[in-house]
């Protein structure tokens, strides 16, 4: 996600120009072409094309009502989004917590030692971890298996790529080892059900991504917004042209953009996991998460946690 065009207002404003250039450079090309041909029609015996400003202001009306009803529910999309990956966050820190202080050597009296123990909490910290980097896989439609390769065995990688919904999977493995442990006496009745009321919310909260991600914005809203906006981005200066001459050039370039930008928005927030600049940032969430479970289990190759990239003009994007 984009977090901020840089703390110089000169590069702020560089930054903005440079990532929608094409669309300005579009809109100043049909302003320039409406001005001219109705400054210079009459010069060269050929009647100029102008518009009625009223109709074109109540088209401009509109479809900020249409913009405006679009990106409000594509936002609930994207913050619902985020909250899950919230959601996730805790329920993660609180999966490692249990796994690490719930299960004892005390309930077997001794038949499994405290190495043993420690095996299992490291088996079913780097499968929550790999569970992670399999949901963004399933999510964004990409191979991660270099990820999952670290912290799930050979044999448990091949047996995953045969299965269409690996996250879930990985889960189900998870409750197969917590049932192992409470019949090894790893860990007794009531904490193997509160282990299994977090994997069923990881079951919950994957189910809730899933229906963000296979809920399809309604196709007409797309259309028809993008009709509506070039329809009044090509008639606005033909329209103004009557009205302010060489001044409608500025002006109309300064409206076009305003309407494209918002309707820019709401395309890029319909859809939250895709990776691009405004998505939820969930490969960062993810290395957080990492961090904070490979550090309960003490491991030595905990990773670093990823900074933001520097793109032109001091642009910083996250994920």
């Amino acid at each position: 996600m984009i977090i901020k065009y840089s703390d110089n207002p000169f590069k702020q404003v560089l930054g903005i120009t440079f990532y929608n250039r094409k669309n300005i450079i579009l809109f100043t090309i049909i302003s320039v072409v409406a001005v001219v041909q109705h400054e210079f029609g009459e010069i060269y015996t050929f009647n100029p094309i102008t518009l009625p400003l009223v109709p074109v202001t109540i088209l401009g009306g509109a479809l900020a009502i249409f913009l405006g009803f679009r990106n409000n529910s594509a936002y609930d999309r994207w913050w619902e989004a985020r909250k899950i990956w919230g959601g996730i966050v805790n329920a993660s820190r609180t999966f490692g917590v249990m796994i690490c202080t719930f299960s004892s050597t005390h309930f077997s009296n001794d038949s499994v030692s405290e190495k043993e123990i420690t095996a299992w909490r490291k088996e079913l910290i780097n499968r929550h971890v790999g569970w992670l980097y399999a949901l963004i896989m399933h999510l964004r439609k990409q191979n991660h298996w270099e990820d999952l390769e670290k912290y799930l065995s050979e044999k448990e990688v091949k047996q995953l790529k045969k299965y269409h919904n690996k996250p879930t999977q990985l889960l189900h493995k998870q409750s197969e080892r917590l049932q192992n442990a409470y019949e090894e006496s790893i860990i007794e009745d009531f904490r193997h059900m509160e282990l299994a009321n977090v994997i069923k919310e990881f079951y919950s909260l994957q189910g809730m991504a899933e229906r963000i991600k296979g809920t399809i914005f309604p196709y007409y809203y797309n259309y028809f917004t993008g009709v509506f906006l070039w329809l009044f981005v090509l008639c606005l200066p033909f329209s103004l042209a009557s009205e302010m001459s060489w001044g409608a050039i500025p002006m109309s370039i300064a409206i076009s953009f305003v309407f494209t930008i918002l309707e820019k928005s709401g395309a890029v927030t319909e859809d939250p996991f895709e990776g691009r600049a405004a998505d939820t940032p969930i490969s960062t969430i993810t290395r957080n998460i990492e961090i904070d479970l490979l550090e309960m289990i003490k491991s030595d190759t905990v990773p670093a946690p990823i900074k933001p990239k520097i793109g032109r003009f001091g642009v910083q994007f996250l994920d």
